[in-house]
């Protein structure tokens, strides 16, 4: 179970290292390369997704203190995650705004042909349409950080199943070796018991033996020295 989830660790920290080194590149790609490069990164975000998605399953069969141990290393993993798809996200935006610049830097050479109001209306559209991707960024980064935030909380909820379940364990565990104490004394009573019983039993059986010999021959039991009181020892008759 540890080769295994090591396995995913190993991996996020590779995708994370290889996400990082995209980003960094987009600044110096243009047009439709840079399309692609931000559609492959995309595609690389979601697979650590996936990957951290079975960190966490891996997770709930460890023991208490390996989970504490591999608890740290996904908070780590979601917070770089986090991280990532925000730069991401102001790289899309800084490249939006970079070929909005440009467009209208190609339409330079006709603004002397431009009345002023044709001068307003372009401003005006280029101005709608960066707000739009600023408004767009600050949308994702607000969905990045929900998600964030709900991580965080369905971690610390598998965290507390955890630690609930090793107390259930615990108690368990406990009541086992309480009902093995109780059931050797039960034994243990019952053993002095039968020993009592049998004990007893012989003494009756010795009882009834000295009677019957003492009933069956009388003259013999008072030379062996047995001495039964005439009441209980029935008549014998003798032809």
């Amino acid at each position: 179970m540890t080769e295994e989830i090591n396995y995913y660790d190993e991996e996020l920290t590779e995708l994370c290292d290889e996400i990082r080194q995209k980003i960094d590149a987009l600044p110096r790609t243009q047009g439709d390369n840079r399309a692609e490069r931000i559609a492959m990164i995309q595609q690389r975000m979601q697979r650590a997704k996936q990957v951290l998605h079975s960190f966490k399953v891996e997770m709930r069969e460890l023991s208490k203190d390996e989970a504490f141990t591999y608890d740290t290393k996904c908070k780590q993993h979601v917070a770089t995650l986090q991280q990532l798809n925000t730069d991401l996200q102001w790289a899309k935006s800084e490249g939006e705004r970079a070929e909005l610049m440009e467009g209208a830097g190609g339409e330079a050479g006709g603004v002397d042909n431009m009345t002023a109001q044709q001068l307003i209306s372009k401003g005006a559209s280029i101005q709608e349409q960066s707000l739009a991707s600023v408004t767009r960024s600050k949308v994702m980064i607000e969905q990045s950080k929900a998600v964030g935030v709900e991580t965080t909380q369905k971690l610390k909820g598998q965290t507390e199943q955890m630690r609930n379940i090793d107390e259930d364990i615990m108690k368990v565990e406990s009541n086992l070796k309480r009902a093995d104490l109780l059931l050797r004394a039960f034994l243990r009573r019952i053993a002095t018991d039968k020993f009592v019983m049998v004990f007893l039993f012989l003494i009756v059986v010795g009882i009834l033996t000295i009677i019957i010999y003492k009933a069956v021959n009388p003259e013999g039991a008072e030379e062996q020295g047995f001495n039964v009181p005439d009441e209980i020892t029935p008549p014998v008759s003798r032809d």
